[in-house]
C-alpha cells in the first residue's frame, strides 16, 4: 500500500495583491513557511499513516509540520525528491497585480509551456515524479506499505507513473489541504 497526502493549511497569507517578482518572494516564503496553527489533522488520514511501516516527509517545512501532525511520534524519512516542483512567475510588467493562488495558475500554465526561470524545468520534474514513484513502490514492496506527507503538484505528477507500473488509487481524498490518497497494486 502506497498512501500520498497533501500537507496542511499553510500559514502564508493568499489574500495580498503582488506582481511577478513579489510573487517570487512569496513563493519563496511559502517553501519555506509552516502550517496555520490549530488545525484539525482528518482522521482518515491519521488511520492511513499508522497502517503504513514507514512514513516519508518532503524536506519542506509545511510538509514537516503535517508529518509532526499527521503521524504523530513516528520515525521520518525525510526527502527532498518530494519538494513541490516550482512555480516561477512569468516576466509580466511590475504594475500588473494578482493574488498568490492566479499567480500561481498562470506560473504552472507558463512552467508547463517551457517557462522555468532557470529552475527545474517540466521535463526534469518528471523524470524527479518518476523517480520517486519508483522508490515508493520498492518502499511498498520491501515493507508493505509506505506513507508520504507531501504537495499537492508534484503528488499530481507521480500519479500517472504508479498508474503505469500497475498501481490503483483505491481512495480518492482528491487535492485539498490533508487530502490523500491510497494505492495499492493492480489485482492480478
Amino acid at each position: 500500500m502506497i498512501v500520498i497526502a497533501r500537507h496542511g493549511r499553510p500559514a502564508l497569507d493568499r489574500h495580498v495583491w503582488i506582481n511577478a517578482e513579489q510573487y517570487q518572494d512569496w513563493w519563496a516564503q511559502y517553501d519555506a513557511g509552516g502550517l496555520t496553527a490549530g488545525q484539525k489533522v482528518p482522521n482518515a488520514l491519521m488511520q492511513a499513516l499508522m497502517a503504513c511501516k514507514i512514513v516519508v516527509s518532503s524536506s519542506l517545512r509545511r510538509a514537516l509540520e503535517t508529518a509532526e501532525l499527521a503521524a504523530p511520534g513516528r520515525d521520518l524519512i525525510i526527502d527532498p525528491r518530494f519538494v513541490e516542483a516550482p512555480l516561477p512567475p512569468p516576466p509580466l510588467p511590475s504594475f500588473i497585480l494578482f493574488k498568490p493562488r492566479f499567480w500561481g495558475i498562470i506560473s504552472r500554465i507558463g512552467w508547463f509551456l517551457g517557462y522555468h526561470r532557470d529552475q527545474e524545468s517540466r521535463a526534469e520534474a518528471e523524470i524527479r515524479a518518476q523517480g520517486a514513484a519508483d522508490w515508493l513502490i520498492e518502499q511498498a514492496q520491501t515493507f508493505g506499505s509506505v506513507g508520504l506527507l507531501a504537495h499537492g503538484w508534484f503528488n499530481r505528477m507521480m500519479r500517472p507513473y504508479l498508474i503505469a507500473r500497475g498501481w490503483v488509487c483505491v481512495y480518492d481524498g482528491r487535492d485539498a489541504h490533508w487530502s490523500h490518497r491510497i494505492y495499492r497494486p493492480k489485482p492480478d
